[in-house]
Parts: C-alpha cells; structure tokens; sequence
C-alpha cells in the first residue's frame, strides 16, 4: 500500500484503511506521552486540581505513576499545570508550567512499584529567567513542550511568552532563542509542539483566541533562531511529530464554536499532514502525537483520558 508519506506526503489513505486502538483509558487529563529507550510508554497527566499531576507508565492497559505530587490547578472547567515530557541521554525532562520549572530524573530510577516524589528530583526554575526578558506585560511564561537540538541542547517552548527557550547541555544555562510572532493583526502564537528535523525545528502553534478558522500554523526556526512560516491554514495545532519521510504531522485540538454556547466541539480533533489533510478524525481534545514506526503513530487524548494508536 501507498502510505500516506511516500514521496509526495500528499496522499490520505482511502476510507477504511485506518485502524485505531485503544490502548490506554481513564488517565486523568493527560497533556504529553514519551517512549523510553525500551519502547516503554510514559504520559503526564494534569490530575484533579488537588495536588495530584503526576507521570505514569503505561502498560498492558494499566496506569502506574512513577512520579508523583506536582501541582495540579483547576481553573475555568480546566485543569492546568504539568505540561510535556522528554527522554533525552539517560534522563527524563518533566516540564511544568504552573511551577515555572523543568524537572529531570533518570530514565533507571522510574519504577512503579516504587514512585518518586516530584519534590524529591532534580528542578530547575526556568520562569525567574522567562520573567527576566521582559517581553510581555503583565509577564506570563507557560514552559509547554520540548525537543532535543545540536549538541544535545533542549529547545523549549514558552505558551505564555510565545518563545523557544535554548537549555544548554551540561549546564543547564537558559538563553532566548526564537521569539514566535502573532499569527494575525491580533491574536498570539501561543507555540506548543516542538520537533527538529536535521536541519530547522518546526513549531506549532495554538494560536490565541477567539480560536478562528485557519490563523495556526507550522513555523520554522534556523539554527540562529530566525523565524518564518512553514505551513498555514491550520487550527489549533498542538503537536508535531515526523513521518518516516521525514515530513510534519500535526494534531488538532479542536474546532472553536461561537454559537449557540462558544467554546471547544466534543470529539472535532484531528490527525493532518503537513498539507492539513487529515488522516484521521474525531479526537477528544488531542495534545501529543508520536510516531513509532512506518504509518503508526500513538494520539494521546486530552478530553476523554485514551491513548490511541492509529495505523494504516
């Protein structure tokens, strides 16, 4: 069969050909999903809004927390605080963004038989530096997601400040490295996937509300941190992973409704190419795609708590 990103990375699969498995449920508001050097599944998972975000292994269907105790925030029907995760050498990075900070573990201690507490690992502040630059009133700083660069750095994207964050490898020294336009006259970026290609990184972005129709997009960043437009036309982009072409693919949070009661449409997410066509629909919510092999990639749903994996 032609897969989707053979040498065009135009085509969809045809109707019926995509499989989607359930193979996680119940996890409570997750937000990012990481594979270990043992293909191993881990997943942040924001908690209740009482003190409970925590990382978990998935597997065989069952959640066990591995690292626990993080500050979970109910805001606005919401809960809010932990955001992505990343093995990179032999560590785990933990972003949170409610706490301002990066943790970091390593990648042999995560047992769950025996969970770690969060106030018991490494922690790095990153919001006193994000707060130093400056560059929004009244200062914000939501350190979301993240992706290893040149030299083995780490590239961090900022939603509230609408950065990409350079952590150098070895010192953790924290320097500016991107800042992300509005993506119209009005409305922010608000970046949130991250991936580096080889040659540039490609970031996606939320966009800021009312949410419209077509203002996200794919950016791209050099490695002198100039910034431009990748791909247009999307909507509230909230990941990017790589296609076995080497070629982005993106998920959906939602479409934004106005009436008759604004907010997020249940179940609107979607899968696209780096074109927009999507290759699958009907997500609750999606806020980390990953590819693990040639047309097979795990969805993790924000909405309803299940982690997918979509083949075709």
């Amino acid at each position: 069969m032609v897969g989707l990103f053979s040498c065009t990375d135009h085509e969809v699969p045809n109707p019926g050909e995509v499989s989607r498995q359930t193979v996680a449920e119940n996890l409570k508001s997750p937000i990012g999903l990481a594979f270990n050097a043992q293909d191993q599944i881990f997943v942040t998972e924001a908690g209740t809004g009482n003190q409970d975000a925590r990382v978990s292994m998935v597997m065989n269907g069952q959640t066990m927390p591995v690292v626990t105790g993080m500050q979970s925030i109910a805001a606005e029907g919401t809960i809010e605080g932990i955001g992505h995760l990343y093995f990179h050498g032999d560590s785990l990075y933990i972003l949170h963004g409610i706490e301002g900070m990066i943790y970091s573990v390593k990648a042999s201690s995560l047992n769950p038989n025996q969970p770690l507490a969060a106030s018991s690992i490494t922690r790095q502040f990153v919001r006193p530096f994000v707060d130093s630059l400056k560059l929004v009133t009244p200062l914000n700083s939501n350190v979301y997601n993240l992706t290893a660069g040149p030299n083995g750095d780490l590239y961090i994207t900022d939603a509230g400040t609408n950065i990409v964050l350079k952590r150098e490898k070895g010192t953790g020294k924290l320097s500016l490295f991107a800042k992300i336009p509005k993506v119209t006259a009005t409305a922010e970026a608000v970046p949130t996937g991250i991936v580096f290609d080889g040659q540039k990184f490609l970031v996606t972005a939320l966009s800021g509300g009312p949410f419209i129709d077509g203002t996200s997009k794919i950016f791209q960043i050099d490695l002198a941190g100039n910034v431009s437009d990748y791909k247009t036309g999307f909507t509230t982009l909230t990941d990017i992973t790589l296609s076995g072409a080497n070629k982005p693919v993106v998920v959906q949070l939602a479409r934004f409704a106005f009436a008759p009661t604004p907010g997020f449409v249940p179940n609107s997410g979607n899968l696209l190419n780096e074109e927009g066509k999507a290759v699958a629909t009907g997500f609750s919510m999606p806020t980390d795609i990953e590819n693990r092999g040639t047309n097979k990639y795990y969805v993790l749903n924000h909405g309803s708590g299940k982690l997918e994996m979509v083949s075709w």
